[in-house]
């Protein structure tokens, strides 16, 4: 009797610990094998380390079932506190579709779809996150209404387009709706915001650029944070071990839906002259050097994949200082 109790404690035991470790520690285990980029020739606390992440996507109140939506936020917010525990970020970027379901919401819906998605993705107090829009957040350019891109800026403190300076580094986030390249309010708005960055920017670079007064920051080439890629005609090039998989790489890109327009991105190259540039959008990752011979720049665009188990079955974020 005793040996069979035994027996039955060990077994008990055995199973417990297979659900902790399945259902808690392995997200510390895998997380854990990711590291910062090589950072030997910079002095700690002088860099900045982001965190950055992409099309979440968590459930709204018409698609899914409630066992999927639990399971797969669960996963999510194992692995993001993972990454805040073992890494530390300065900060946090999330580059859209946080929603799946935020451009067909009332305001209550929306407000628990807030909560929950800050409940999910808590963070200390010493560690801030920016985010911006996507096209599930409040919908693709031509079924934009004002009152959802307006709610979206306003929990989210999200403007079409904002310009940081974090430990010296400039972020340019911007909302790729914004970019469709006509004549409405949130286009128009978002240029203007353009224009007047660049302006700064070319005044901190050289101060005979200056057209108004002075600017309080120092020059560097800014890093672009958005949801859609920028113009390419597909992910053909795109060779990384979490690119798309044949034959949905060759797949043609519907502009401005599936990426930039060249006219937008020629644009935005021209009066921001990146250093880098990521965006979401493809749920699959992608690394890609643009060059400019006549702006005499070039930078690496990253995509990065999906950090959702319902979009990729290795879902990613990337590590960035």
């Amino acid at each position: 009797m005793r040996r069979v109790t035994q027996k039955f404690l060990i077994l008990i035991f055995g199973l417990l610990f297979t659900y902790f470790y399945c259902e808690y520690l392995i997200y510390y285990v895998v997380v854990a094998q990711c590291s910062w980029p090589a950072t030997e020739r910079l002095i700690e606390g002088q860099y900045l380390k982001a965190f950055i992440l992409a099309d979440t996507h968590l459930l709204g109140p018409y698609r899914g079932h409630w066992l999927d939506k639990w399971r797969r936020e669960f996963q999510m917010q194992q692995a993001f506190q993972a990454v805040i525990t073992l890494h530390k970020p300065d900060v946090v970027f999330v580059l859209g579709d946080l929603f799946d379901e935020g451009e067909w919401t009332n305001e209550k819906q929306f407000q628990d779809y807030v909560d929950r998605f800050h409940k999910l993705f808590k963070l200390p107090n010493d560690i801030k996150m920016h985010v911006v829009a996507g096209n599930h957040d409040i919908g693709f350019h031509h079924n934009l209404r004002r009152f959802s891109t307006k709610r979206f800026v306003d929990k989210f403190q999200a403007p079409s387009v904002q310009h940081l300076v974090l430990k010296g580094s400039h972020f340019i986030l911007i909302n790729s709706m914004a970019l469709h390249g006509d004549s409405c309010e949130l286009c128009l708005e978002a240029r203007h915001s353009i224009n007047r960055i660049s302006d700064a920017m070319n005044c901190a670079e050289n101060n005979e650029k200056c057209n108004t007064e002075q600017v309080n920051f120092n020059y560097s080439r800014p890093i672009i944070m958005q949801h859609f890629p920028l113009y390419r005609v597909s992910d053909a090039a795109c060779t990384e071990p979490d690119a798309p998989p044949l034959p949905e790489r060759n797949k043609k890109f519907r502009l401005k839906i599936d990426a930039l327009s060249k006219e937008s991105t020629t644009f935005l190259i021209k009066k921001l002259k990146p250093r880098a540039v990521f965006g979401g959008h493809t749920h699959h990752g992608c690394k890609l050097l643009h060059t400019y011979k006549d702006l005499k720049i070039e930078f690496l665009e990253y995509s990065v994949p999906s950090f959702s188990w319902r979009n990729r079955l290795d879902p990613k974020f990337m590590l960035v200082c």
